[in-house]
């Protein structure tokens, strides 16, 4: 499995061996009060920049393969990194997180990575941040309402935010579909209120219909258990459906089970979010393909925290908190799904030394900028 970065990570390793003098002009100092008094060991290094920084964050629930992917790319980044990391679980519950929010910013950790999964509760995570002296990221769900993210701009502890562009998401399987000459579907996800879900579903319609297609019904489910019956349903109500975008390789594990039902039924599945089940899917032909890679987000925002944590704070060309909000996932099909799992699902997208390159001397905002604009993925 290859990656265009990988020169650009390659350079960035052999210039940390001569650029330590660029690490006072890599970025803005942070205040110093941000400098969290306890210290942890971690997975300490003789090759990081400085072992012993203590982090958290927080996970909106647990027991989701994709969510708990995430917590194991925190632990392993942030690990490689030289520091420790510790999750607390949002159990699904905007209550739970406000909680956890404050227990982590009073426990004196070095910075947060925060899950930005309630946006009702953003205006209250930057108060209590700048309150307790604490930095912080926004990572994988993140602000986008632009007076949201300019008021975070104005908080001296904001580190920034790093996640994936859900809408695109929706919008590229959208439009293989219609290449695919794809042009009555179904879709299927989570419930209505979800910001991913919700940005993916955005995308998918609105590009599907621009293309001439037509979406013959949804079905969006507050518990994942109800998705096979409500795919069984929209099976049942929409003979001439071609295929089934699902929102995440959960539902179409469970759309599988659907069409199972209905003998000799021909449905193309699509989805977002690939699992481990869906990727063998893909490769049994069960599924045509999805995307995946979503892991990047995550490693990017545990270096922006940890860059900030170590002195060296990330701005963009205009002096503010950078604003990753472009990653767009690759797609899984037939040819890499087994390289998807080996690497991206049972492993991890960058090796160690790649990681600590995010948070060698001379890092600054270009360094992340470059990675995300040639990241890629093929099947080679």
């Amino acid at each position: 499995m290859k990656r265009k970065c990988s020169k650009l990570i390659s350079m960035i390793l052999a210039g940390a061996l001569t650029a330590s003098v660029l690490a006072g002009c890599s970025g803005d100092q942070p205040p110093k009060d941000s400098q969290g008094a306890s210290q942890e060991q971690g997975g300490t290094s003789q090759d990081s920049p400085s072992g012993g920084l203590r982090f958290a964050g927080d996970i909106v629930g647990q027991g989701v393969q994709a969510l708990d992917d995430i917590v194991s790319e925190e632990e392993y980044v942030f690990k490689a990194m030289g520091g420790s990391f510790k999750i607390y679980n949002d159990n699904f519950t905007a209550d739970t997180q406000g909680t956890n929010v404050q227990t982590m910013a009073s426990a004196g950790y070095d910075g947060l990575m925060l899950f930005g999964w309630n946006a009702t509760l953003y205006s209250t995570i930057s108060n209590t941040m700048k309150e307790a002296k604490v930095p912080f990221v926004f990572f994988d769900q993140i602000p986008t309402d632009q007076e949201m993210i300019t008021k975070l701009e104005e908080n001296e502890y904001y580190a920034g935010s790093v996640g994936v562009d859900n809408y695109q998401l929706g919008a590229n399987m959208a439009k293989r579909m219609l290449d695919a000459g794809i042009k009555k579907v179904l879709l299927l996800g989570g419930s209505v209120g979800d910001v991913v879900h919700d940005a993916r579903d955005n995308g998918f319609t609105e590009t599907f219909e621009a293309g001439g297609g037509e979406i013959l019904a949804k079905a969006r489910c507050t518990d994942p258990a109800e998705a096979t019956t409500k795919e069984d349903d929209m099976l049942s109500g929409n003979s001439d459906a071609q295929a089934t975008y699902c929102l995440t390789g959960d539902y179409a594990i469970a759309a599988i089970a659907a069409i199972e039902n209905h003998a000799g039924r021909e449905m193309a599945l699509y989805c977002s979010d690939t699992t481990t089940e869906a990727a063998q899917a893909i490769i049994d032909g069960k599924i045509v393909c999805g995307d995946g890679g979503s892991k990047i987000a995550t490693v990017i925002a545990a270096a922006v925290l940890y860059n900030y944590a170590n002195g060296n704070v990330i701005k963009d060309d205009s002096g503010k908190a950078p604003n990753f909000s472009n990653i767009v996932a690759f797609e899984v099909n037939k040819e890499n799904a087994q390289k998807y799992i080996d690497q991206f699902l049972n492993g991890h997208p960058l090796s160690e030394d790649e990681v600590r390159a995010f948070v060698a001397d001379g890092v600054n905002y270009k360094t992340f900028a470059d990675y995300i604009e040639n990241f890629s993925l093929d099947g080679e």
